[in-house]
């Protein structure tokens, strides 16, 4: 039986986007009410942003609405998530809450199936990814990364102490990525690639260009063609064949208009999935149990998913089934909510390695 790989990828998104194109805010202690120096602020999967002053101020200047969240980290503190930034009037009041639980003190208590260096490797290919973009990466802090195996489900695991810090090679990028999950399913106890059937991998990150202008166009702009952030743009812009995107619907050519429906909604897109399920014939199941051939009705599903299979330029091809009938689609290409769509094929082989900031443009010439 073939393994089926699906990926999941949680980005922390807001609900609206509106006009604003700067974010302003101040950041303080909830206790004492001091304001808080040095804290690092940033929008989620961006390459924008910014230190408090000693007031505890800061202004993020975008130049461009995004639909991420904001992100607020300072050390001692716990990590506060300010969801919809550019929908509030005035600067946004900030407190964070001193982190009473220090990672070093927490144990997990797993039995351990395989070895760190085992555990590891696996972790590699699942989150940064098997590419050439991937495989340039390098994990900066390993140490910070707990690894361990649930017995009970057949599942490999991590937790991160701190930011996992990654430099990218290839696409000449620094990314801070803020662990939330990371959840490896196998079919059995195994870490073999071949009975793995889920990858999933949740978080913030910060993106930092290092390219010191280099020539990264080319790099850059390979990554991002029939990336997940190339499809939703092409879908939110209704311009699948413009941007080599084909559809199919069990193994035929379908027309994306008689599937999906964009309509605009403020400043983001309203995607309707207009038909996710095609009904399953009744059937009869023969089943031999003990030598001996009985007959009965077996109960089947009435309905399954549509398997949308998406082909891009002739070569890269992914799959998505709908768990939902509709999603959203920020102007820069970020689509939530996420667990909206499951994800294959090449989209579920692009991990953090492949990753581009959702402010990046991409220019045909």
């Amino acid at each position: 039986m073939k393994t089926k790989i699906l990926l999941f990828v949680i980005l922390l998104l807001p609900a609206t986007v509106l006009k604003a194109q700067s974010v302003s805010g101040y950041v303080y202690d909830d206790k004492e009410d001091i304001p808080l120096e040095g804290a690092f602020v940033y929008l989620d999967g961006t390459t924008f942003s910014a230190s408090t002053d000693s007031n505890g101020a800061f202004t993020i200047n975008t130049g461009q609405q995004l639909s991420a969240a904001l992100v607020v980290k300072y050390m001692g503190y716990q990590t506060r998530i300010v969801q919809n930034p550019f929908s509030y009037e005035g600067k946004i009041k900030i407190p964070l809450k001193e982190d009473a639980i220090k990672m070093d003190e927490v144990v997990i208590n797993k039995k351990a199936a395989f070895s760190r260096k085992e555990m590891l490797q696996v972790f590699r290919e699942q989150f940064l990814g098997k590419t050439k973009a991937g495989k340039s990466c390098k994990i900066l802090n390993e140490d910070d990364i707990i690894l361990y195996y649930d017995l009970a489900t057949n599942t490999l695991k991590a937790e991160a102490k701190k930011p996992i810090q990654i430099s990218n090679k290839k696409l000449k990028y620094e990314v801070q990525f803020d662990l939330v999950d990371f959840q490896v399913h196998f079919g059995r106890k195994t870490l073999s690639p071949f009975a793995m059937q889920t990858s999933f991998y949740a978080g913030t990150s910060f993106f930092k260009d290092v390219s010191k202008k280099e020539s990264i166009k080319e790099d850059r702009d390979e990554a991002y063609k029939g990336s997940l952030l190339h499809f939703m743009r092409a879908i939110a812009a209704n311009e699948w064949s413009e941007e080599k995107y084909a559809l199919y619907v069990d193994s035929f050519p379908a027309s994306p208009n008689e599937y999906f429906k964009v309509s605009d909604t403020l400043d983001y897109k309203k995607v309707t999935c207009l038909k996710s399920k095609v009904p399953i014939p009744e059937t009869n199941v023969k089943i031999q149990m003990n030598k001996e051939l009985s007959e009965r009705t077996l109960e089947v599903p009435k309905e399954r998913n549509i398997r949308f299979a998406v082909l891009h330029d002739g070569e890269q091809q992914s799959f998505f089934e709908m768990n939902a009938d509709h999603f959203y689609i920020g102007s820069n290409g970020l689509f939530w909510p996420i667990t909206s769509m499951i994800f294959g094929g090449y989209f579920g082989e692009l991990k953090v390695g492949d990753m581009l900031p959702a402010d990046y443009t991409y220019i045909n010439n």
